[in-house]
């Protein structure tokens, strides 16, 4: 017998991820979902291995739903046996925040580099677009934890949480291209004679040699923010060029430029910048940068001003500080931190 994966059988999950799971099961898998939101978040992290996974097996045979499960599975209890388990042991504590002291400790960002990264290395076969001889791929991916990549051409690439990149063992032929979902920052090495592709979700970024983040989850808008040099771009025959500190969002078949937000970036650098920002605008950045539940109690605050600069600082410190400079209270229940207040003056 498998050993149940959060209280649900492994089987089971590789029949609802292959569409080949009975009414019941079905029903099974939904009431789990509804247990936890822990437990849709893994979901959709696993799912991100999976269609990876069938992807590269559909490019050179018929996928084999329960065999390739169970190597993506191998892989991932190789890692945990290395000490991966013990990340999500050491998730906050359930208990209720009245108050949280300002102390210096490594931020979540830290710990979890400095724990052995949750890496699912999947093997597969790439063609690239010149049609040369079929070469072996690569793929990385992460659950919840990030983690810095360097690809063949020396180029570097940092993973958020629940993201997956492609790419093959050597950048043959004219074009170095990679697949993400998820959410990534690129520092690319220059070659003008290689251009670098990305495929993200339908949309194609190309670059030449720059930094620059992607982020391209299935059920959000692509966003490219540059960082440093030109990027491209392109979506169903549209292109917009962007250069140093320029962002856009694909919607559909649009491309449309956007406020630049250095905050967006702030899962990767700890560093978050916030200028007369409304409250709950700073709420969001908070939300993604740290990976935690973040909300207000009231909406009444969410027009609340903050201009404050956080640079490497622990989530109790940020929190504690926000909370004191805007006269409100922390409460937590469960996963879930709340901001308090009547709302400001």
């Amino acid at each position: 017998m498998n050993k149940p994966h959060e209280n649900i059988p492994e089987e089971l999950l590789t029949r609802y991820l292959s569409k080949t799971a009975s009414k019941q099961e079905l029903e099974q898998v939904n009431a789990w979902l509804t247990q936890s939101a822990d437990n849709e978040q893994e979901l959709n992290a696993y799912r991100i291995i999976w269609e990876k996974t069938d992807q590269m097996g559909q490019k050179k045979f018929r996928v084999d739903t329960d065999n390739a499960w169970k190597k993506v599975k191998a892989q991932m209890e190789t890692s945990k046996g290395n000490g991966i388990s013990q990340i999500k042991q050491t998730a906050i504590e359930e208990t209720t925040i009245k108050s949280i002291a300002v102390k210096k400790k490594l931020p979540p960002y830290m710990w979890a580099a400095a724990a052995v990264a949750l890496l699912v290395m999947s093997y597969g076969w790439f063609i690239t677009r010149q049609g040369n001889p079929v070469t072996q791929s690569f793929q990385i991916a992460t659950l919840q934890n990030t983690t810095e990549q360097i690809l063949p051409d020396g180029s570097k690439v940092f993973l958020n949480y629940n993201s997956a990149l492609t790419y093959p063992e050597n950048f043959d032929g004219d074009l170095r291209s990679v697949s993400l979902q998820g959410e990534a920052f690129f520092e690319i090495k220059p070659d003008s004679a290689h251009p670098f592709i990305i495929e993200a979700n339908g949309v194609e970024v190309k670059v030449l040699g720059t930094s620059f983040n992607v982020k391209a989850y299935s059920k959000e808008p692509v966003r490219v923010d540059v960082a440093t040099g030109k990027v491209a771009v392109k979506k169903a025959g549209t292109t917009l060029n962007l250069v140093k500190g320029e962002s856009a969002v694909v919607l559909k078949d649009t491309i449309r430029s956007i406020i630049p937000d250095a905050n967006t970036m702030g899962y990767r650098t700890g560093i978050f910048d916030f200028n007369a920002s409304n409250l709950e605008d700073v709420v969001t950045s908070i939300r993604n940068g740290y990976h935690i539940d973040l909300r207000l109690a009231n909406e009444r605050t969410a027009q609340c001003r903050l201009t404050i600069r956080f640079e490497k600082e622990p989530v109790d410190a940020t929190l504690a500080v926000i909370a004191e400079t805007l006269d409100l209270k922390i409460r937590k229940e469960g996963e879930v931190y709340w901001l308090e207040g009547n709302g400001c003056q």
